[in-house]
């Protein structure tokens, strides 16, 4: 499971998965708030795992009734979605604020 990179608290595995399904939204470590963000490599991998086999199974079975495509489908979604907070590596958010406030 992923870590803080600041405090090396692991994260919990439904913070992943919130994160996955709210578009990828940042995570803060519950010790020391530190904000992490998934890594585009990650967001590819994502995607990828998510529609390969979605558009796989649409194309193999596009001669069946819709209900009896759905169900492959919706389980391969599942499967998936749920190991990928396993698989989805986060990255430290640096700060952008600029403290100087444009002034150089």
């Amino acid at each position: 499971m992923q870590r803080c990179e600041n405090c090396k608290q692991a994260f919990k595995w439904n913070q992943l998965y919130q994160s996955l399904w709210l578009a990828f939204r940042p995570v803060s470590c519950r010790k020391c708030g530190t904000v992490h963000k998934v890594a585009s490599a990650s967001r590819l991998l994502a995607v990828l795992l998510l529609l390969v086999p979605v558009i796989y199974i649409t194309i193999y079975m596009q001669n069946l009734e819709l209900g009896r495509v759905m169900l492959p489908i919706v389980a391969v979604i599942a499967l998936v979605s749920t190991g990928l907070p396993f698989l989805l590596k986060y990255e430290k958010v640096e700060s952008s604020i600029d403290t100087n406030y444009g002034n150089r």
